[in-house]
């Protein structure tokens, strides 16, 4: 009988949260998610659809879409410390998210297609963070990438900045170098070794 009431109240303290979260703002789930992770489903079941149809108009199908939306949740909660709400509203801040994912996957396909050249995610994440609000991979990659850029040599500098920071695919960085694709690949292979060694030295 103790463990029947046992489960009953844990039930009861379930349908409670459930009910509670429904009548709260996106900002208050996300805060109460932080102490109290089934909070963050009731915003996976308000925004789930609407992220899914985004993604998909950017990687056309639908197994792409999904990864995309599930990386983006996944990174919503593990940025969830950082929003604050000064810059906006949670569904803006979340689709910015989205909508930066959904571009880094469809960049990955251009990758492997080997049209661009792609910062791969251990050479930023594994740096010291800069104090930024902005949540969204793409910005916080290209402004820790910066950070690192004067610490680097100036050859490997210039290759990051334009294959990095500019997006430039790799036939424009060969024509802007007057270097062939190959070359480019190599430059760009050596800078990421090169920025990789400045992150352990950061990390040590």
């Amino acid at each position: 009988m103790a463990i029947l009431n046992m489960v009953a109240r844990k039930r009861a303290m379930r349908f409670s949260m459930l009910m509670d979260g429904q009548g709260k703002t996106d900002e208050e789930l996300l805060a109460l998610s932080l102490s109290h992770p089934k909070a963050f489903e009731e915003l996976i079941f308000r925004y789930q659809a609407q992220f899914l149809a985004r993604a998909q108009a950017i990687l056309k199908t639908r197994d792409a879409a999904e990864d995309a939306v599930q990386d983006t949740f996944v990174r919503i909660y593990r940025f969830a410390p950082r929003f604050k709400g000064e810059h906006g509203s949670f569904r803006a801040w979340s689709l910015t998210i989205l909508m930066n994912v959904a571009r880094t996957h469809y960049r990955k396909g251009s990758r492997d297609r080997e049209e661009v050249a792609l910062l791969d995610p251990e050479h930023y994440e594994s740096l010291p963070g800069p104090d930024v609000t902005e949540s969204a991979d793409a910005v916080y990659a290209k402004e820790v990438l910066a950070k690192a850029l004067p610490k680097v040599s100036k050859e490997a500098a210039r290759i990051l900045t334009l294959a990095y920071l500019k997006d430039l695919p790799y036939k424009e960085i060969a024509t802007e170098l007057d270097i062939s694709v190959p070359a480019v690949k190599t430059r760009v292979h050596r800078a990421k070794a090169e920025m990789r060694k400045i992150i352990d030295v950061t990390q040590s």
